[in-house]
């Protein structure tokens, strides 16, 4: 898989504000992503919120069964072990992203926006690859690189 690889991912706000704030640096999924180091997340805040708020990039992807998980990566899980425990419920086998390079996005690039590139983007349930040729990559970079100079230029 190429290094510049781009997915999507859709979390709850809280748990957006906890890797925006630092707390959560690893990214836990039920089941196993096929995707390499150096791969560029985008992150979805889940509606009310509706909104492309920041980006982070794979340091590692790490499949493990759960009480190994945690064992491990605890502090970095932004999670309380009941959340965890609740999460892995039943489940053998868990993935974790290590996130690295995490940054807001200067301006939130809302779900109205990415329709209006692409009338039929739809956040997803568990993630989705963006390729070079997706309408809803284009606008996410469109939009980053159009406000960051819109607001240097305003500076």
């Amino acid at each position: 898989m190429p290094e510049s690889e781009d997915i999507l991912i859709s979390l709850h706000r809280k748990y957006v504000s906890r890797i925006l704030e630092g707390r959560k640096t690893i990214e836990l999924r039920r089941r196993a992503l096929r995707v390499s180091r150096g791969t560029r997340v985008w992150i979805y805040s889940k509606s009310p919120h509706a909104v492309v708020e920041a980006v982070a990039v794979i340091d590692q992807v790490i499949s493990a069964p759960p009480n190994k998980l945690w064992r491990d990566y605890k502090d970095r899980l932004g999670l309380s072990e009941t959340e965890f425990r609740a999460y892995f419920l039943d489940a053998n086998f868990g993935c974790a992203l290590v996130l690295k390079n995490i940054q807001q996005l200067p301006f939130a690039v809302s779900l109205a926006e990415l329709r209006r590139h692409s009338a039929s983007f739809q956040p997803p349930q568990f993630f989705v690859r963006l390729r070079d040729n997706n309408p809803a990559l284009r606008a996410l970079k469109m939009e980053v690189c159009f406000r960051e100079f819109a607001g240097r230029r305003s500076a």
